[in-house]
């Protein structure tokens, strides 16, 4: 009679109890609702964005050394390598990619799962057992689970086919991040080829700016004075209105030098990361380096060497490999999985006998309905074996014309240049000849100064002939694979550096190029060897 009534009295709670709690948790509820939907769109303001303005500018003015003395080509060089932004671009995600392998790897290790909690009834949890012979009730009703209870376990486990899964994918991902390296160096020999080639076009021009200005200014005056002349009429009128226009012309003409030239500075600044608005001053190039002979190598010895080198195409093989490897991976998931697990457990239920345990097992596990799927898995793998085959073919191809390309423009630009020096030699004896038939009143001040427009403009395509056989000369190296950048370039300074890809370049362009041996990297050059690669906090710490 005691434990009916206790019962009684339960039973009266418990509706009570499971009221509260159903109130509790739909007051929960209706407050997260709520605020999910207060979440409105916040967009910056003007302030916000003058900030960010600021601190970037900040940070980009702290980045880059100020320049001391004219800059070199080398100096250049090195200074995009260590300062340009694109290229931090390119250095951060290399060293996503290697934390990417580094997560892989973790995969592999056995799980090591920590659990831990608390658990609340809102009344009894108690039960009676039922005779399946006879339907009566066997057990009146009982518990063996607090009201209230702690729990925490700690269990290790291990799958097998997980292992072998996650084996396969760090192999992918090393491959990838070897693929991530190869493309930060493809970066690099674009970022140096167009570096030299904006440096060239702004040394070869800078020297022009004051003949450049000299001669708008003699325009001007010339122009001014045909100005008096048709209006005292001192001349036939059509006669004065051409001799207007061909000024007009020689103008245009100079104006569009005049922004050439200062288009190569602000290109060069951008590469080097230096305010647009600064001018930089460049080495005295008066005297012109010449440029290399053509080189006679073999082209098919060429196209190999480029091939070994060729970042596009290493590329494709590693991801033949990775290829291989996902093919791998989807048959591995075909088998059964063996899986071991060993834990130790607590539980703070008054009612166990033992409130700590360990428990060990083993299971196995099959998933046998992927088994049918065998045959698409495997036409999916041989469509992903053809798509990375042709590819990689396709990569071959790109370098072999690459190479071809290459070396046929340096051909035509020293031939252009041979051409263009010829017209410069005719065009500056002109000019000569008007000069001294305009002392002695043989020849108009138009006509001679459109003489002088037409030399200037061809010692302009000179200088611009010469910078695209520079450009085509540094495209067919790069072409090669040759490429003067140290692995480990961030912890050089500036000079440091710059005294390495000058020695580069200098063993490149002094004499036949190093091939013999199978390797056309700079002989003191790391790069694209054996060595180790630079470490992820390393170059996140260069690119910061």
């Amino acid at each position: 009679m005691q434990v009916f009534n206790t019962i009684t009295i339960s039973s009266k709670q418990a509706p009570r109890r499971a009221v509260s709690g159903l109130a509790m948790a739909v007051a929960l509820a209706a407050g997260l609702v709520a605020s999910g939907c207060a979440v409105n769109p916040q967009p910056l303001d003007r302030d916000q964005i003058h900030e960010a303005i600021e601190q970037d500018q900040a940070m980009m003015d702290a980045m880059a050394d100020p320049i001391s003395g004219p800059l070199t080509l080398d100096q250049a060089l090195a200074r995009a390598l260590k300062y340009n932004l694109d290229n931090r671009v390119k250095l951060m995600e290399e060293a996503l990619s290697e934390r990417g392998f580094e997560l892989a790897k973790m995969d592999m290790l056995p799980v090591l799962a920590a659990r831990a909690g608390y658990n609340s009834r809102s009344n009894v949890n108690a039960s009676s057992s039922e005779s399946v012979l006879t339907g009566t009730q066997s057990l009146e009703p009982s518990t063996s689970v607090d009201d209230d209870r702690h729990y925490a376990d700690l269990e290790l486990s291990w799958n097998v086919l997980d292992f072998g899964v996650s084996y396969l994918k760090a192999k992918q991902e090393a491959d990838r991040y070897l693929i991530a390296a190869d493309a930060r160096r493809n970066v690099m020999a674009k970022l140096l080829q167009e570096t030299r080639t904006a440096y060239w076009r702004a040394a070869v021009t800078q020297h022009l700016l004051e003949r450049i200005d000299g001669l708008l200014d003699e325009t001007g005056a010339e122009l001014k004075r045909m100005n008096e002349i048709q209006q005292r009429r001192l001349r036939a009128p059509m006669d004065v209105l051409q001799e207007k226009r061909q000024l007009l012309a020689v103008m245009r003409s100079l104006r569009s030098f005049r922004r050439t030239v200062d288009a190569a500075q602000i290109e060069l600044a951008a590469l080097i990361n230096q305010p647009p608005g600064v001018h930089i001053e460049l080495a005295d190039v008066d005297n012109l380096p010449e440029l290399p002979e053509l080189p006679v190598e073999d082209l098919d010895t060429l196209e190999q060497v480029a091939l070994a080198h060729s970042s596009d195409y290493t590329g494709q093989i590693y991801n033949a490999r990775i290829a291989q490897r996902e093919a791998r991976k989807s048959l591995l998931r075909l088998l059964p999985g063996l899986e071991f697990s060993y834990g130790g457990h607590y539980d703070s239920n008054s009612y166990l006998y033992n409130d700590t345990w360990a428990e060990a097992g083993v299971r196995v596990s099959w998933n046998l309905l992927r088994l049918f799927a065998l045959g698409d898995i495997r036409a999916q793998n041989e469509a992903r074996g053809n798509l990375v085959e042709a590819r990689r073919l396709a990569a071959n191809m790109a370098t072999v014309a690459r190479v071809n390309l290459g070396w046929q423009q340096y051909r035509n630009a020293l031939n252009d240049l041979t051409l263009s020096n010829e017209f410069l030699t005719i065009d500056e004896q002109i000019a000569d000849y008007s000069g001294q038939a305009r002392s002695s009143n043989a020849m108009s001040g138009t006509q001679t100064l459109m003489n002088e427009a037409r030399a200037l403009n061809s010692v302009l395509t000179n200088s611009l002939d010469y910078v695209k056989a520079q450009d085509a000369y540094g495209g067919f190296l790069f072409s090669l694979g040759f490429n003067p950048v140290p692995e480990n370039y961030q912890s050089y300074d500036v000079q440091a550096l710059s005294n390495r890809i000058n020695a580069a370049f200098a063993e490149w362009t002094r004499g036949p190029l190093p091939i013999e041996a199978g390797s056309p990297w700079f002989t003191e050059n790391v790069a694209g060897s054996n060595q180790p690669l630079a470490s992820a906090d390393d170059r996140e710490a260069a690119a910061q």
